[in-house]
């Protein structure tokens, strides 16, 4: 019988003395994490609740009253067309961005992993685009896309694909692809340092047993390598989702949400509603709402990345 059902299964009083007598073996464990703990409540949870109570009043940013409205604000943003633009755009973003640094940052560990020369000097290399600063990775791709002087403008008019610049940024069909390629840019080497950690953890005992049974590159990528990655796959993806949808420098320094909001994601929006136009509640209602969309998130994909009861 499991530990859950043993549980189950004692009498009350016997589980609460249990509890005390847990508590009182690990007191000094408790004690020791008390600092951070309560660190943490104040400058995460604090913030937190203050969010969720603002996004239930009337509450201007040039006054100091307060009214209370209630789920208003949630009514009326799921109300509006623009929520769902948000979403969708905010939606594209993400998946796009995360894939690309994902697929990106595992065709490079597994590069850097084997037998190549300057591998000590590529190793390093790659952490620079992590290491700049996302606004000034944001400046350099805005010339890059530029119309006039772009890197790839002239690359394009020099190979005829185009007869004169394109205006990446400035063109609302095709100005979150340009946002997007610079935040791939940026994340990439956060996720092949992370998978080349695990790559790295493999032992190559597994490789060489296989490749005596034949395997080909391919199969032991596939049959080996994944299902090692695994767990580290999972902790990567979830961080690179979190970060990328809360991302905000990369967006707002290329394009500030623009062309006409085709770049805004829902990052993008709370802070034009709550603190360029001065709508606190607005834009706190907003914010629980993408809280509650990334807290949704997590959960069901960490139950479905280790559906079967299997441990990270």
């Amino acid at each position: 019988m499991g530990t859950a059902e043993e549980y189950a299964e004692t009498p009350a009083g016997s589980r609460l003395e249990r509890g005390i007598d847990y508590l009182r073996h690990n007191s000094r464990a408790y004690l020791l994490i008390a600092p951070a703990a309560i660190f943490l409540l104040s400058v995460v949870g604090y913030p937190i609740i203050e969010t969720f109570r603002l996004s239930l009043y009337e509450s201007p940013a040039d006054s100091s009253v307060e009214t209370y409205v209630g789920l208003q604000h949630y009514v009326e943003i799921l109300g509006s067309d623009i929520f769902y633009q948000l979403l969708w755009q905010t939606g594209r973003w993400v998946v796009i961005g995360v894939a690309g640094k994902t697929l990106l940052g595992l065709l490079i560990a597994v590069h850097l992993k084997g037998d190549i020369k300057g591998r000590k000097f590529f190793r390093t290399a790659f952490l620079i685009p992590w290491g700049i600063p996302y606004a000034i990775s944001a400046v350099v791709f805005r010339w890059i896309e530029h119309p006039q002087y772009g890197y790839i403008n002239a690359v394009l008019l020099k190979l005829g694909v185009v007869d004169q610049g394109v205006g990446i940024l400035g063109n609302p069909d095709i100005a979150w692809l340009g946002v997007v390629v610079a935040d791939i840019w940026i994340g990439t080497p956060f996720m092949a340092i992370i998978f080349l950690a695990g790559l790295q953890s493999i032992p190559e005992e597994l490789y060489e047993a296989a490749a005596i049974d034949g395997a080909e590159r391919w199969h032991q990528f596939r049959y080996i390598t994944l299902p090692q990655l695994k767990s580290v796959i999972l902790i990567a993806t979830l961080l690179s989702t979190i970060w990328t949808f809360v991302s905000f420098d990369t967006i707002w320094t290329m394009t500030g949400g623009g062309p006409i909001n085709t770049t805004s994601t829902l990052v993008i929006w709370i802070y034009q509603v709550g603190l360029e136009n001065g709508n606190l509640g607005r834009g706190a209602a907003f914010s629980v709402i993408g809280f509650l969309f990334l807290l949704v998130f997590a959960i069901v994909y960490l139950r479905v990345y280790t559906h079967g009861g299997e441990e990270l």
